[in-house]
């Protein structure tokens, strides 16, 4: 963002080598031990354990909860707990997961991609200069509890405004339009795009810091796939002996309820009473478990990532691979959009020839009450595809998505079409093809309606077009002589006012001869009296002369 933003991290961090406060305090280089070893898809991990336990949208999280989502051993769980609770107590979880982010080893765009989803309040994917400031602050704040500086909100998001003109012309252009204030909160015009230009301007600050370097070699590594079996286990395993018997009021498991129910030891006279109670309360916590399983396991499907191969067949991999950083973010940008997600919801992992197969990954949005599946993004991401008329056909996609095909799987040779998700027996491996005929036909009939709704769609519309070219020719025809007929007439206007324009000048010729003849008469006039003055002149010269003695 600018000078103004360099220098307040230069303000925050000013030193890291040895002796400085950074040094010093160790927060800083314990929490990269921490987090160095986490990547984009890490760290989204955590902001969607983050958000399957916050499911009020609290925005506090407590040690326990710190525990589900981090899953650290419990010493490294204190030194986060005493470094960022309130009062001993909460930990504000837009400070957690952006201090996770912030020293995690993302890109710096990815780090920013998770900072706008945090903080963008319209859930549109993009965010407002005031929203920029925040998510900024915050960053800076997390910084700064590891050297001890100040951040004060109000001084970055004065620098801000005073730089984003000479950054963004877009943002130059709205506050010439709209005035500084009204752009700066309400203006959502910080998309990916606008957020990687203005990282570009701290860079090299960044680069230079602990964060935007490589990890360090004693990072602990982030969690498998399977970390809430791992963390029970660890759990159960590093619980001490003694605790069971201190808990003298806990509900009894379903062996010791067995073991009564055979020894009669539920303290009532009836033997068979007792067998008959226990076997009850046995049957009942059996129900009560089985439905606490499949409630986690449906609470554990709603958070899984569904994987993706979008096969483009009118596409050249060799001219695309040109400018291949250009094509990811065209793809993640326009299917978020399609799918109205934000786009740290689509992960690419891998594109390779044949045409061009992009291997994707969605993850559930579970923002602003969307609660829908990965799976479920996957078959409306296919409708997209299949219906011409949709925001992923006619945007600027377009050109690659009329030529897509749509496959789900987790891997290329088991992946099945979308309309087979449900029932994920359609599988296809080269020359062998196993597949249900019940789930085929039930496919070729949705697909046969679908193409016979756009046929007949196609034939209304060719019947309209048909109508409104025969209109056309009639305009036409009637154009063209309403053209003919008017320039009939301006012939015939043209001649008329030639035959009067002759006649005038037939008129003009006679008077210029009148006027002629007359100027000629009068100059005939005019000679003879001058002979005749002449002549008299000389008479009278010559009886002069003959007067006059000799």
């Amino acid at each position: 963002m600018g000078a103004g933003f360099v220098r307040s991290i230069q303000a925050v961090v000013p030193s890291v080598a040895p002796g400085s406060a950074w040094a010093q305090r160790d927060i800083g280089p314990t929490l990269r031990r921490f987090f160095g070893a986490f990547y984009n898809g890490d760290v989204w991990a955590v902001y969607r354990r983050y958000k399957n336990i916050d499911v009020e949208n609290t925005g506090w999280i407590s040690y326990e909860d710190l525990a589900e989502i981090l899953f650290l051993p419990e010493f490294n769980l204190l030194f986060i707990f005493d470094a960022f609770s309130q009062q001993n107590a909460l930990i504000d979880a837009r400070e957690l997961l952006v201090m996770v982010c912030l020293f995690s080893s993302s890109k710096l765009s990815e780090k920013c991609g998770l900072f706008m989803t945090l903080f963008d309040s319209s859930h549109s994917g993009t965010c407002t200069a005031a929203e920029v400031a925040n998510f900024a602050t915050l960053a800076l704040q997390v910084l700064g509890r590891c050297t001890g500086a100040p951040v004060r909100a109000k001084d970055v998001a004065v620098a801000m405004q005073d730089e984003l003109s000479d950054v963004l012309p877009l943002y130059r252009e709205a506050v010439n339009r709209l005035g500084s204030e009204a752009t700066f909160k309400e203006e959502r015009i910080f998309g990916q795009d606008e957020v990687d230009e203005i990282c570009s301007t701290f860079r090299p600050v960044y680069d230079d810091l602990p964060i935007g370097q490589d990890p360090p070699p004693n990072c602990v590594a982030p969690p498998a796939p399977d970390w809430e079996k791992t963390a029970n286990a660890a759990v159960t395993h590093s619980r001490p002996a003694t605790s069971q018997v201190r808990q003298l009021n806990r509900t009894l498991t379903e062996v010791e309820l067995h073991q009564m129910a055979l020894l009669g030891g539920l303290g009532h006279a009836d033997e068979d009473e007792d067998r008959e109670q226990a076997a009850e309360i046995l049957k009942e916590k059996s129900m009560i478990r089985q439905k606490e399983i499949e409630e986690k396991e449906a609470a554990k499907a709603a958070i899984q990532p569904a994987r993706g191969w979008m096969i483009i067949h009118g596409a050249d991999f060799v001219s695309l691979s040109k400018d291949i950083n250009h094509f990811r973010h065209l793809f993640v940008k326009c299917v978020a959009q399609a799918l109205d997600v934000p786009s740290g919801v689509i992960t690419i992992v891998d594109i390779t020839p044949g045409s061009v197969v992009v291997e994707f990954l969605v993850h559930p949005s579970m923002r602003g009450g969307d609660r829908r599946t990965a799976v479920e993004l996957l078959i409306a991401l296919a409708e997209h595809i299949i219906n011409g008329k949709s925001v992923l056909r006619r945007g600027h996609f377009r050109d690659y998505a009329a030529s897509a095909e749509l496959l789900v799987g987790e891997t290329r040779k088991t992946a099945v079409r979308p309309l087979s998700i449900t029932d994920g027996i359609i599988c296809c491996d080269q020359a062998v093809q196993c597949c249900n005929p019940q789930a085929v036909l039930e496919e070729v009939l949705a697909r046969l309606d679908t193409e016979l709704k756009r046929a007949e769609a196609a034939e209304e519309r060719c019947k309209e077009a048909v109508a409104d070219l025969r209109r056309r020719d009639e305009s036409v025809t009637a154009l063209k002589k309403h053209v003919k007929l008017a320039r009939q007439q301006e012939e015939e206007q043209k001649e008329v006012e030639r035959d009067a324009e002759m006649k005038e000048f037939g008129e003009q010729l006679r008077r210029l001869e009148e006027i002629a003849k007359q100027r000629h008469f009068e100059v005939k006039e005019d000679q003879h009296d001058k002979e005749v003055t002449e002549f008299k002149e000389e008479l009278d010269h010559i009886e002069e002369q003959q007067r006059r003695p000799s």
